[in-house]
């Protein structure tokens, strides 16, 4: 099978669901034969499935996010100031994003059973995100896919796990931040829809709404740190995502999202023009009738 028909899947409003047909007809691991080795590779005890039912339960869920059911409302709503359909239509490297998305959260753990060893009594996957991305290089070229596309679906799979080492010592730096964004050239919602993919599928039957809202709001902190600390042609941020927890007490997640876009964009409309205003504006921002909802 070539790239065409293995886009037509991914395409698909259900595309878990098109890649399990694939899968039982022989040609999901004809096309992409590097995944043959996570079937019935069992994972930790944390993990609902083995590693080849994992990685197709996160498609399951980036085509719950994309869609406009439940988990798809409460998504668009939590990052509510970024137009997420709008951004769904884009192109990488000619090809349709919805599609690379889709194909990182199925390739992101392919390296799990290359690279598993026990340590102290526990199975673990050092580097196996790294290791997926040179893996499967090669294999994305194979396919047909431009050098763009496959770059940024090795991107998704490098880089999957790095939000939370981004957050691992608390808050994250700016600077973190910056680099995060460098690596993974400005594509952090891709990259962070396949992070909550990751999770979703992790639990399988035991993820819960709650699981799901709070990972919501992990991904609204994450974006809009990056939107806050990346370097653009606009002049410097007056206050940065570090600046908010500190000065205001602000813990992450959705509200430091609005927060953060209402003072940007007033700073860039000219209405504040030093720090100390874009600090007073961001408490009149949390002042707001429901804010703190």
């Amino acid at each position: 099978m070539e790239w065409a028909g293995l886009r037509e899947a991914l395409l698909a409003r259900d595309a878990g669901a098109r890649l399990r047909e694939l899968d039982a007809a022989g040609r999901l691991t004809a096309a992409l034969p590097e995944l043959e080795a996570g079937r019935g590779f069992a994972q930790p005890e944390l993990h609902a499935y083995d590693v080849l039912g994992h990685s197709l339960a996160a498609v399951d869920a980036v085509d719950a996010v994309f869609a406009d059911g439940a988990a798809g409302r409460e998504f668009r709503e939590a990052i509510g100031w970024v137009d997420f359909d709008r951004w769904l239509t884009r192109e990488v490297g000619g090809e349709p994003l919805a599609a690379l998305v889709r194909l990182g959260a199925l390739l992101h753990d392919v390296a799990k059973p290359a690279t598993a060893t026990v340590a102290d009594g526990r199975l673990r996957f050092p580097r196996h995100g790294p290791a997926g991305a040179e893996m499967m290089a090669g294999r994305l070229a194979a396919l047909g896919l431009s050098a763009g596309a496959a770059a940024l679906v090795t991107r998704l799979i490098r880089h999957h796990l790095r939000p939370q080492e981004l957050v691992r010592n608390w808050p994250a730096t700016d600077r973190a931040v910056r680099r995060f964004v460098r690596d993974l050239d400005g594509e952090v919602l891709a990259l962070m829809v396949v992070n909550l993919a990751d999770g979703w599928a992790t639990q399988g039957p035991r993820y819960t709404r709650e699981h799901f809202r709070r990972h919501c709001g992990f991904v609204n902190y994450v974006l809009a740190r990056a939107w806050a600390a990346s370097e653009d042609d606009g002049p410097a941020p007056l206050v940065t995502g570090d600046d908010l927890i500190t000065e205001l007490g602000l813990s992450g997640g959705r509200l430091l999202g609005a927060v953060l876009t209402s003072v940007r964009h007033a700073q860039l409309e000219g209405h504040v023009r030093t720090r100390e205003e874009a600090l007073a504006l961001a408490r009149d921002v949390l002042g707001r009738p429901g804010m703190n909802a």
